[in-house]
């Protein structure tokens, strides 16, 4: 029985594998909350008191509809 050829030495191409650049600048953190304070101040003047849940013979998911399309609108959630 003839015996298998013995491997040779095989090396892997060489790969750059440096890391992407650290160099990201990420938002302000002011910016966003001054964004939010203004869609919440809107959000509130939008919210009267008739959409509110009273929990007195109130349909909560209704309600819960309403405040989800105010925030919609105001763009918040």
């Amino acid at each position: 029985m003839a015996e298998p050829p013995l491997p040779t030495n095989v090396t892997a191409p060489p790969m750059d594998v440096t890391a992407p650049s650290t160099n990201v600048i990420a938002p302000s953190i002011e910016a966003k909350a001054i964004t939010y304070g203004r869609d919440l101040a809107t959000l509130v003047k939008m919210y009267i008191e008739e959409s509110k849940y009273s929990g007195e013979d109130d349909n909560f998911n209704r309600k819960l509809m309403i405040f989800n399309d105010l925030c919609d609108r105001v763009d918040i959630l």
